[in-house]
């Protein structure tokens, strides 16, 4: 029977936990094995985590004395799995029925597999939660070889963290994550992955995302700014690879994804009346390429700033008409990874 070994990282999340581990211990048609790494969190985690491990033999628990930061904890986690397959799972978020066995024995069927993936739904305090999938193992799916995974990389990161289940062996074979790769590190583990084995993603609900207060982002210049720089430097990680020869032409491509991403970003400091932070943002976005300076997308956004907000709000119903296009989803930011509502 194909297997997963999930790692938990918990900090400050001991109200979610048990809903997280018991996602998990839920699975059947695949052996499980749950380890949650407390990286010394000040709430009442040791309390959640030790009752889980007595009710579960399945389930281990290791506390740090201090904090540790989550990429050491990945880390750690990821050399405790001895599994076929591994799954880090946030402890603020769970799995959605069935998506361990799908993806293990999908995993079990394809040697040439490295990563298992599906789209995420998402959940949100004080509103109902969505329906959830049914736990059949047979789902349709789709693979992609190197080449096709990286292009889908080009504007997104196209996976959810909940749903990514690897080869343990690959994922030990690649190494943990990267220090410096602070707030880009999935995508680039996900494009590591990528380099030694096709990818596979499962056209079912695999992961459940929980927004709460502690997780919720708004971004601001600053974020957007670091969010950019940290894209660039895994995609310059990434093609630093030996592996990375045979996909060396997607570099170019990929890249430019990253600046017209960063041109959608501009549209949200210059919608709050910061025009100079729209401007330096266009700027950005022309040094990691160039050749967005060609886009419809960069022109546009340059015509705005020429006019600037107010003008721009009093004739963007009439461009709107004209383009035959929706602006909100043609120059808005592109963060989010694969989410079902996307979908529809």
């Amino acid at each position: 029977m194909p297997s997963v070994d999930v790692i938990i990282p918990c900090y400050r999340y001991a109200d979610f936990l048990a809903e997280s581990v018991g996602s998990v211990l839920a699975t059947e048609n695949c052996d499980v094995r749950v380890l949650i790494l407390d990286d010394a969190s000040p709430d009442h985690t040791p309390e959640v985590a030790g009752a889980l491990c007595r009710a579960d033999a399945r389930v281990e628990y290791v506390r740090h004395a201090t904090n540790r930061g989550h990429i050491a904890t990945y880390n750690e986690g990821l050399d405790w799995a001895r599994a076929e397959c591994l799954l880090l799972l946030s402890a603020d978020d769970f799995v959605t029925p069935g998506a361990l066995a799908r993806a293990a024995h999908l995993m079990h069927a394809r040697p040439d597999l490295s990563l298992v993936y599906g789209p995420y739904l998402s959940v949100e305090e004080g509103k109902p939660r969505p329906e959830m999938p049914s736990a059949d193992l047979d789902a349709d799916h789709t693979i992609y070889d190197t080449r096709q995974f990286f292009a889908l990389n080009r504007f997104i990161n196209p996976i959810h963290t909940s749903t990514a289940v690897v080869r343990t062996a690959i994922q030990h074979r690649v190494g943990g994550y990267r220090a410096e790769l602070t707030h880009s590190g999935d995508q680039e583990m996900w494009l590591r992955l990528a380099l030694h084995g096709s990818v596979a993603r499962i056209d079912r609900p695999q992961g459940v995302w929980r927004q709460h207060g502690s997780n919720m982002s708004s971004y601001y210049y600053e974020q957007m700014l670091r969010d950019i720089d940290q894209r660039k430097l895994m995609f310059d990680t990434v093609f630093g690879y030996p592996e990375a020869a045979a996909v060396a032409e997607m570099g170019g491509p990929m890249r430019l994804g990253l600046a017209m991403s960063a041109v959608r970003h501009a549209s949200q400091p210059f919608d709050r009346g910061d025009v100079a932070g729209a401007r330096h943002m266009m700027d950005h976005a022309a040094g990691i390429s160039p050749a967005v300076r060609r886009t419809r997308l960069w022109w546009l956004q340059r015509a705005k700033l020429a006019m600037g907000p107010r003008a721009w709000q009093a004739i963007r119903p009439v461009v709107t008409k004209r383009l035959g296009l929706s602006l909100g989803r043609f120059v808005a930011p592109i963060e989010r990874p694969d989410a079902v509502q996307d979908a529809r």
